[in-house]
Formats: structure tokens, sequence, C-alpha cells
């Protein structure tokens, strides 16, 4: 409950105890006064009720001295005569009268319900009036004893009318004094509501000031404090961005182009290239500078610097359609450009741009092309390539270029497979597969070592269509991208995940890596929102979501908006293979995942102080590291020294869960 909500109870309440007090003791007064008035006209309309009996009975014993006949029984009648009519007027609820000589007694009694009070109130106020009894004289003879107890009737309907406008009024009081109390409360608890949203803010990673100070002593404290906390924050943020950024720079960028190094690109390939990202393959150029020395003799080392700088600005530009591109510098004379998702076709076109922009930087620099040239080997990948293979071949299509007479360019491209499917047999299988759902949902553990249990399953899928029509993640995603149909792969997926039970997940995570083509698809984003909205409150574990670390630098708007939908329903988020390429990780903040997903390799290469610095950003931002790929227990421990503990990998299955 909140503040406001527990004051507000609390004032309310005094508030409602003092007015209730105030109405109880006005009705009881008003109450205590009616019953003493009531009391005192039956008093004085008993003396009336006893002169009419007297005169009753006179005129009885006149009749009798005329006739010499004494009736009682009309001396009785005119006496219950009398009675009934002061009952019947509605002076007296009761009226009894008891001869002296006990021969005659007569009482009457109004029992009938008070018109206009209902019963419930009747029983609540419990009105007892006391009897009043005096004896008849006339003269020096008693004729009897009179007793008689007001009607309370009167005394309700006025109590009740008393009542209802005592209520009428207390709830106006009521309702008055909440909403002024309200209001106060407001304005008084304003600042504190400021303190909350900067509270609140700071667990979304934004730092906000405030620049309103209260006037109210204690909230003024609190509003320092908060501000001088969150700008302790940003700037440990800050220190560790600019720390990080200084640290990438030193161990993964060439000083001169700015590029990244050959350090960074071998870290770099195996994520690039391996099952998770593959479509179709992509391209990779290799090109090598011949005359370096010269540059460097003709222009000076300032300019030559400088016309290395305009070198590798004109790398990125020929390719910056790529968003997934890495541009090194291996050596002092040989760049790598690194291309997913590009033909052979595009690749060449690439390198003929590069010729052209150096010939014109050579011309521009005044430099002889003769002495001065590149010379460009183009390689075009498949999905099944490694590391190595990559490397080898690319660097024999460089020395092919360079052998060529004529053309500094050469492209080698592998042939296809002759038993590889076609692009329509693939669409049979995939359409068939999304239609009737041959989808197989597979969970790998992310766990931690040192509490050894399970954090989170990833989820992963295969298309599991019976012998001979068994294919794994690796074999069609590639086609499905080509064919637009990753989209409906995951929607279809991920209703099965959500709707049928999977028993390893009851009460855990789950953790999807969605697809960059996916996030990119128009249509995604709507038909996740429909499944999303429909199926939310019956999942039976928490769900998390995984997107690159590169395609969020890239798409920070579009992956904010997935972001968003996820927060709606306190789903998890997540970035997976963290290189640190980013040039500023403000980005982190913008996005606040819960956790970054970077491969052993990229962790255990970093230097103590790159590891340092990064740390200090996630540990402001509230990031859990997780390593990915760990296969040894040397790997762990290593990791483990750098307080990682968080491991995906061959690793999990020698951990046994606690």
């Amino acid at each position: 409950m909140t503040l406001f909500k527990q004051m507000a109870l609390m004032v309310s309440l005094i508030i409602i105890i003092m007015l209730g007090s105030v109405m109880a003791i006005n009705y009881q007064s008003a109450k205590k006064d009616m019953l003493e008035s009531l009391n005192q006209t039956t008093i004085n309309n008993l003396q009336t009720l006893m002169q009419k009996i007297i005169e009753a009975n006179n005129f009885t014993e006149e009749s009798s001295d005329d006739e010499e006949i004494i009736e009682e029984s009309s001396n009785n009648a005119l006496i219950e005569s009398e009675i009934d009519g002061s009952v019947g007027g509605g002076y007296y609820r009761m009226v009894k009268f008891s001869s002296e000589s006990g021969s005659f007694e007569y009482m009457q009694i109004d029992n009938d319900p008070v018109e206009g009070v209902p019963l419930w109130f009747i029983e609540f106020s419990s009105i007892k009036l006391q009897t009043v009894s005096e004896d008849i004289m006339d003269g020096f003879n008693m004729l009897g004893v009179l007793s008689v107890e007001g009607d309370p009737g009167i005394v309700y309907k006025a109590l009740y009318k008393m009542f209802t406008n005592l209520l009428y009024i207390f709830a106006i009081s009521v309702a008055l004094a909440l909403l002024v109390l309200s209001s106060v409360l407001h304005f008084v608890l304003k600042p504190l509501y400021r303190v909350q949203h900067q509270a609140e803010s700071i667990l979304k990673n934004e730092f906000i000031i405030q620049e309103q100070i209260p006037y109210t002593t204690e909230f003024k404290d609190v509003v320092y404090g908060m501000n001088a906390m969150v700008n302790k924050v940003e700037d440990i943020f800050e220190k560790g961005n600019e720390a990080a950024q200084r640290n990438r720079e030193l161990l993964y960028n060439d000083p001169t182009t700015k590029l990244f190094n050959r350090r960074y690109l071998m870290l770099k390939l195996p994520d690039l290239i391996k099952e998770a990202n593959k479509t179709e393959g992509g391209v990779v150029i290799f090109i090598a500078l011949s005359g370096a020395e010269a540059i460097n003799q003709v222009l000076g080392r300032q300019k030559a610097d400088d016309m290395f700088l305009s070198l590798a600005s004109s790398f990125n530009n020929v390719c910056k359609e790529y968003e997934e591109r890495l541009i090194a510098r291996v050596n002092g004379t040989e760049f790598t450009l690194m291309l997913p998702d590009c033909e052979a076709k595009m690749g060449y076109e690439v390198a003929q741009k590069i010729n052209i922009n150096f010939e014109a930087l050579l011309q521009s620099n005044e430099l002889d092309n003769k002495k001065i040239f590149i010379d460009i080997g183009i390689y075009r990948y498949k999905p099944s390539v490694n590391v190595g293979e990559l490397l080898t071949r690319a660097d024999n299509a460089l020395s092919q270029a360079k052998a060529k007479e004529g053309n500094n360019i050469h492209l080698y491209e592998e042939q296809n497979d002759e038993n590889a499917m076609g692009k329509e047999q693939w669409r049979t299988i995939i359409e068939e597969s999304i239609h009737t759902n041959l989808f197989s949902l597979k969970f790998w553990p992310t766990m931690n070592a040192k509490s050894k249990t399970v954090e989170h399953s990833v989820m992963t899928f295969t298309i599991d269509g019976g012998e001979n029509k068994k294919y794994f993640y690796g074999d069609f995603i590639a086609p499905a991208i080509n064919l637009g149909l990753v989209s409906k792969i995951y929607i279809v997926t991920l209703k099965d995940l959500i709707t049928q039970r999977h028993a390893e997940l009851d009460g855990s995570i789950c953790s999807i890596r969605l697809s960059n083509e996916f996030i990119k698809d128009p249509k995604a984003f709507d038909e996740l929102s429909v499944l999303l909205n429909e199926y939310a409150k019956t999942i039976q574990f928490d769900l998390s979501f995984e997107v690159t670390d590169s395609f969020a630098i890239n798409n920070t708007a579009t992956v904010k908006s997935f972001v968003e939908l996820f927060n709606k329903y306190n789903f998890g988020f997540g970035l997976n293979a963290f290189t640190g390429e980013s040039n500023n990780f403000t980005y982190l903040k913008e996005l606040n995942p819960k956790f970054l997903k970077a491969d052993c390799a990229f962790l255990l290469d970093q230097s103590q102080d790159s590891m340092s610095a990064l740390q200090v950003i996630t540990d402001s931002l509230g990031i859990d590291i997780i390593a990915t790929f760990v296969k040894t227990e040397d790997e762990l421990k290593k990791l483990q020294t750098m307080h990682i503990d968080s491991v995906q990998g061959p690793i999990t299955d020698s951990i046994k869960v606690s």
C-alpha cells in the first residue's frame, strides 16, 4: 500500500471517528432531551386525565341520587371511554386504572407500529419510558390508582428524522473532509512522488535530477540524497563507459585507421559464421596494399596516416548497407572486410568501388599507381565453412589476385553442392512444417556454477517430420530467411511454447533468441503482440527474450519497441553475442537488458582494465554477464576469478544441479 493511501486511510479514520463521535453525542443528547420532555408532558397530561375520570365518576353519582340507583357498570364504562380516548388520541402508549376497592381494573395498550420509522431503528433506539402512577382523589375520597406511560412514537419519529439529517450531514462532512485531505496530501506528498519517480527511473537506467527542491525539511534531505545518488551512479557509469571505450580501442582498434585489428577479427569471426547466425553465407574480402614505404617517403608520416584513415573511411562507405559488417586492419598493409549476407556479385561490386576510391585517393595525394596499388581477393563462403577454411580460401583468392595481370580482383566461389536442396524444395518442407507444426522444441540450460542452479533455459527448435525429414536449425534457417518465412516459424514455435505444457520449464525461466530477420519484419511486432496479449496470462513459467548485441546497436529504436512490449507483460530481455564493439555503451541504459551474453573467448581475452571497466558499466546498470561456449573446467575457473559464474555451453553437463 502506498504512503498516500496509508496516510489517507489513517487520517480518514480519525476524521470519521471524530465526526461520528460528535454525531453520536448530538444524537444521544437530543434523545435525552426528548425523553425528558415526553416524561414531563406525560405528567402534565396525567392531571388532565385524572380530572376527566373524577368528572365521569361525579356524573354517575348525581344520576344515582335522582334515581336512587347506583349504576356501577355505567361508571366503569365512562372511565373506560375516557381511557380509550386518551390512548387512541396518541397521548399515551399505556393507561391503567385500578379502583380503590379492587372491584374494577382497566388497561389499554397501544402496540401498533410507528408509521414512517423502520423497525431496525426502533430496535436500535430502544426507548424505554417510565410508568407514572398517581392516586385519584375526589375530595377526601380515593377513587383508585391511575398509571400511564407516554407514547414513544413521537420520539421515534423525531429521532429518526434527526438521525437521517445527521447522517446526510455526516456523509457530506466526511466527503468534504476527504476531498480536502486528498488535496492537502497530494500537495504535501508531491515531492515524494517525484522521489518515487526518480527511484523508478533509476531501475530503468534513467538518471533524473530533481530541480524542484521541496520546502519540507525531511523531503528536502531525501531529494538532496537522491540527487547525489543519481549523480554518483551516472558518474560511475560514465567513467566505466569512458574506460571501456579507451580499453577497447587499446585492445581491438588500429590507432591509425580506427578500424578493428586482427585480434578483434579473430574473436568476432566465429560469432559471424557460427550456426546461430547463418543465412546463405557471405563474402570475405582480403585487401593487400603494396608500396606502403613509398607512401611514407613521399607524403611523410603524418600525411601517410591521414591517407590510411581516408582509405579506412572509404571501406566503410562502400559497404555501409551491411549492418553486420566487420572491417579490420590485419597488419600494416593488409585489410579484411567481412560481409555476412552478401552475394558474390555484390561482393565483387564492393571490390570494384574500393578500387575506384583507392585510385581517386592516389590522385588526390599525387601518388604513382605503378608503385602503389592494391590487390583484392574475394571468397564467397557457405554456411558450413569454419574459421580456418574461411581464412585459407580467402588468402588463396588474394594470392590469385596478386598473380593476375591487368586485373587486381579475384573472386573464389565454391560450386553448389549437388546434393543440396533447391529453393522450392525448402519452401515445401518449411511451409508444411509451419502448417502442421513439425517443429520440435529443445532447451539448453544457462547455469550458475557457484550456486549450481539453472538460471534459465534457452529455447531452440528443429524440424522433426519423421524419418529422413529431420533438420537442425542451421539447416533450414538460411532458406527460411531467403523465402521470407522466418517470422511465421517463430510465431508457430512461440505459440507452441506458451500454449503447450513443457514439464522441464515449470516454475522456471525460458529465454528465446529472436533472429534479426524476425525483428526487422514489419508484421512480426503486431503478430507477437497479438500472441502475447492472448496467452500471456496463462503461461506457467517466466519468459525472457534475446537479440544480438550488434543488431541492437544498429537498430536501437526498433529493439526498444520490442523491449517495451516485453516490459508490458513483465518479461525479461537480454543481449547475446556481446563483443563490446560499440563506441558508446549508453544504448545499454536505453534498452536496459537484464543480462549480456558474451563468448567465453572474448571475456578471457579482456585485459584486467577492460574487464573492470565492463563490470563497472554492468554493475551500475544492474546487468548480469553470462559466458557462452564454455567448454572446460579451466575456462570456468578463469571466469570465476573474474566474478562470472553464469555460464552456457558444454561445461553445464558437468555441473550437478543442487
